[in-house]
């Protein structure tokens, strides 16, 4: 492939997210959700499922030979050097309640870069899109992360307290305290791939997470950076398409390099 991702791609991306909004309106406030809890005891509905079932045929059509991970039905090996990557609703406890703080993660990524990334929001109809080299925009606009050089004065977001633990709770409290509305906390939780999104339009300068999966933010990646953001785990390494990473998103590159100092002091 070219550096340009091509428009049939993008095209076919576009098709996968338009058929999961479909289904995400279909059970979202409906009392027949079909709740249920995974084997971790994380939750799960019919929506989660039927989500990537239906991606997943699509992309088994239209590239037989592409890989697939996701969430819910695992992983499809592949020897070709694409392979897309479904979150088909993260925040699924957020869709669960009735918030609309969720989004479906589409990624493809080639030898194990991520050259496309789609965050849909079928409830406020918004759709994130970064595309490899070429930028990330919202329902069409450019997206371009905020220029927030200090700790102070940014504002951060983390999914849940709960899921800093073994010290890694000390981390949180510690920028908590630096960041923007400090005498409040300093930090907006919830939101799930929606905060990172929103960084992505330039409405938050950091968002921390630890143990994330690579279904979590695979999509999220070229979303980020073609906005002019940057996206790692705590030591500032590049992401490595694999799980349990602790990931730190920031809207300006000096911003992040502040984070890392403080995390790793």
């Amino acid at each position: 492939m070219s550096k340009a991702v091509p428009k049939e791609i993008i095209e076919f991306a576009n098709h996968l997210a338009d058929l999961s909004s479909v289904i995400a309106k279909k059970y979202f406030r409906h009392f027949e959700i079909g709740e249920m809890a995974k084997e971790d005891d994380s939750p799960v509905t019919k929506a989660d499922r039927e989500i990537e079932k239906i991606i997943r045929e699509e992309i088994e059509k239209k590239f037989p030979d592409h890989g697939i991970i996701g969430e819910e039905y695992g992983t499809k090996e592949t020897k070709s050097d694409f392979t897309w990557i479904l979150d088909p609703i993260d925040g699924t406890s957020s869709f669960i309640i009735g918030r609309p703080l969720f989004g479906t993660l589409i990624a493809l990524t080639c030898k194990g870069k991520s050259i496309l990334g789609i965050m849909n929001q079928p409830i406020t109809n918004e759709r994130w899109i970064g595309i490899d080299g070429q930028g990330s925009w919202l329902n069409g606009v450019k997206n371009q992360t905020r220029n927030c050089t200090e700790i102070a004065d940014a504002v951060m977001c983390a999914s849940s307290s709960h899921h800093f633990q073994n010290g890694d709770d000390d981390v949180l409290k510690k920028l908590a305290s630096l960041t923007k509305y400090q005498r409040l906390g300093g930090i907006i939780y919830g939101g799930d791939c929606y905060s990172y999104a929103s960084l992505a339009s330039g409405f938050v300068d950091i968002v921390l997470d630890p143990g994330l999966k690579v279904y979590d933010y695979a999509a999220l990646i070229p979303i980020i950076e073609m906005a002019g953001g940057i996206i790692t785990d705590w030591q500032g390494n590049d992401l490595k398409l694999k799980s349990n990473v602790k990931l730190v998103a920031c809207g300006d590159k000096e911003l992040h390099e502040k984070i890392l100092q403080e995390i790793n002091v």
